[in-house]
């Protein structure tokens, strides 16, 4: 038999109440001892289901808070584990140099990003102008030269890499003392370019800083000679260099203070040119 929307309606109206009417007057009567263990009895049977439903979403609602503040708490000891191992990084990184500095002194900093085009591009660096860096500071790491800082704010610097293009500086042979200028090519190879043809030089010397570079102190370790090959226009000698660091993987660098390097370097006044081009 189909029962009709009105039909359904008056169920919902009326029948609905009664049936709450009775149970509660039903709950209500008797002494308190029985009305208790009435009321256990309907929560353990008609009511079990709907009691059980509100359990579950009080106790749900309370895992989500839970979940919600241990996650909070897992994203603080994240990032503290995060400064932690990086605190740890630089006091592991190794302040030996492999080659004499000459006490010069340097700030330790931190590679935290990259600007430009894979072999073009430049170092940025966590360090800058309040920690006495500025334009032209020389940077290197334990085994050897890096670049040099172009740009320095006051908490950051960028560092223009031996790999670009754009480097250049002055370097020699170590063991004949033979001069060059160091370059580098689209690819990120380096070389000591502009070398005399006839001049002692052999493949597995090792490069070094001039004494004619205005940049470095004079002796800073680049890389050694893996090949040597004439210059296309047949007047010079070009030397591929192997360097002791690759720029790529840096985490840590180090940069020379310049108003001690500029005093260690700097030629008779009455030798330096206006027009004189810093390498």
């Amino acid at each position: 038999m189909r029962i009709s929307n009105h039909s359904c309606d008056v169920y919902k109206r009326y029948l609905i109440p009664a049936i709450s009417l009775i149970i509660a007057l039903l709950l209500f009567a008797g002494s308190s001892s029985f009305r208790i263990s009435k009321a256990q009895w309907l929560s353990k049977t008609i009511f079990f289901p709907f009691s059980q439903t509100i359990r579950f979403i009080t106790d749900l609602q309370d895992l989500r808070k839970q979940n919600f503040e241990l996650n909070n708490k897992l994203t603080l000891f994240s990032l503290k584990n995060l400064e932690l191992n990086n605190r740890l990084k630089e006091l592991q990184t190794d302040l030996t140099f492999r080659f004499e500095t000459g006490n010069i002194p340097f700030a330790m900093a931190e590679v935290i990003g990259y600007s430009g085009q894979f072999h073009d591009r430049n170092l940025i660096i966590n360090k800058g102008r309040n920690a006495g860096i500025s334009a032209d500071c020389p940077v290197v790491s334990a085994e050897g030269i890096i670049g040099k800082v172009i740009v320095a704010n006051p908490h950051n610097s960028i560092v223009l890499p031996m790999t670009n293009t754009q480097f250049q500086l002055a370097v020699m042979d170590k063991n004949t003392f033979v001069q060059g200028i160091l370059q580098s090519d689209l690819h990120g190879n380096i070389f000591m370019n502009l070398i005399k043809l006839g001049s002692q030089i052999s493949i597995g010397d090792t490069v070094v800083t001039s004494n004619l570079s205005r940049l470095y102190p004079k002796g800073y370790p680049i890389g050694k000679i893996s090949m040597i090959k004439e210059s296309q226009d047949n007047l010079f000698l070009s030397a591929k260099i192997i360097p002791f660091v690759f720029v790529e993987n840096l985490e840590h660098v180090f940069v020379l203070i310049k108003s001690y390097t500029e005093k260690q370097n700097a030629p008779p006044a009455e030798v330096v040119k206006p027009d004189s081009v810093r390498m």
